[in-house]
């Protein structure tokens, strides 16, 4: 059998799992970039709001920056995994962009 016919039937074989993903990856992104442009989100414990923009330390080399916390440090390029409730000091998990 003639090699392009057997890449054809294997890209039409693998297209519907390739587009599933891309769906996946694509509804992944959009939930990071609608937080990535609030500026502030709900805490899941207690309700009140999380200021998102202000002045933030950064977990890996403890830089301080003024900022949106979903930002790569400018020092060594780490964001931020999660962010604290200040009115009842839980934690909240911060969604990563899809690599």
């Amino acid at each position: 059998m003639n090699d392009f016919i057997i890449e054809c039937v294997w890209w039409l074989l693998a297209s519907p799992i390739f587009i599933v993903q891309w769906f996946i990856r694509i509804a992944r992104d959009a939930h990071f970039w609608r937080i990535a442009y609030a500026a502030d989100i709900p805490c899941a414990a207690c309700g009140k709001t999380i200021s998102l923009v202000g002045i933030w330390q950064c977990p890996a080399c403890r830089f301080s920056y003024r900022g949106h916390v979903l930002r790569n440090c400018p020092i060594c390029g780490v964001m931020p995994r999660m962010v604290r409730c200040y009115a009842c000091n839980m934690t909240t998990l911060l969604p990563r962009l899809c690599d």
